[in-house]
Parts: structure tokens; C-alpha cells; sequence
């Protein structure tokens, strides 16, 4: 299956060329088992040589018990961070997987009730 042409973000925004990132997510992402309808690249920033951009990769997603003609576009998982190095046109991954919050506890001692909890015979 062929992957469609990546569009930018912004209408002037800076993209990575057309044939590094369809190369790039060829070798990277599993698309075998995806309906791919849409590559969207999204630059940040620039420091030196080197461009951050947010690589999005939009798969058809079927409503369930809504039959084939009620479809909607969906990320998931497939959202990358990359290093785009301009001067040796390199692609490098910077993604990080997501990160679980700790729950904090707002007040220092541990075993007092949270707000909405029963304590004895009144609440909190």
C-alpha cells in the first residue's frame, strides 16, 4: 500500500522532504494492518542544523455499529518527535514513551482521607 504526501501543519510551515520521511516511516512504523489517509508533519523549531517537527500518521478508524459510510481519522499511537539534521539530511527519533503521573498527596501525612471520603461521622 502506498503512503499519501505529507502536509504541513501551517500552510507555510517547513516540511521534511517528501521522500526521507515516506522512506523514514516505511522502515519504522508498522503500517501493514493500518488504513493510512493521512501523513501530517508539523515543524517546531530550529537550533543550529537541526529541525524538530511532529510527525502524525492518521489512520482510518471505523465507528463501531455505525456501518462503512460513518469513518473518522484517528493518531493513536502513531505520533513521532524528530530530528530532521539538514546539513547530512538524517532523520533521528527523539520520542518518548508516555509517562505515568505519580499521584501526589497533597498534604504530607499519609492515612488522612481525601476530599469527599467519610471520616468517623463527618465529611471532608
Amino acid at each position: 500500500m502506498s503512503l499519501p504526501s505529507p502536509t504541513p501543519l501551517r500552510k507555510k510551515g517547513k516540511m521534511i522532504p517528501e521522500d526521507e520521511i515516506r522512506f523514514w516511516i516505511t522502515k519504522n512504523v508498522d503500517t501493514s494492518d493500518i488504513n493510512v489517509v493521512k501523513i501530517r508533519d508539523a515543524y517546531l523549531w530550529t537550533k543550529g542544523d537541526i529541525e524538530r517537527h511532529r510527525i502524525d500518521i492518521f489512520e482510518k478508524y471505523e465507528v463501531e455499529g455505525e456501518g462503512e459510510f460513518c469513518w473518522t481519522n484517528k493518531i493513536g499511537e502513531r505520533s513521532y518527535f524528530l530530528h530532521y539534521n539538514t546539513s547530512s539530511k538524517t532523520i533521528t527519533d527523539k520520542t518518548l514513551g508516555r509517562v505515568e503521573q505519580k499521584q501526589s498527596l497533597k498534604s504530607g501525612l499519609q492515612g488522612i482521607a481525601k476530599g469527599g471520603e467519610r471520616i468517623g461521622k463527618s465529611f471532608r
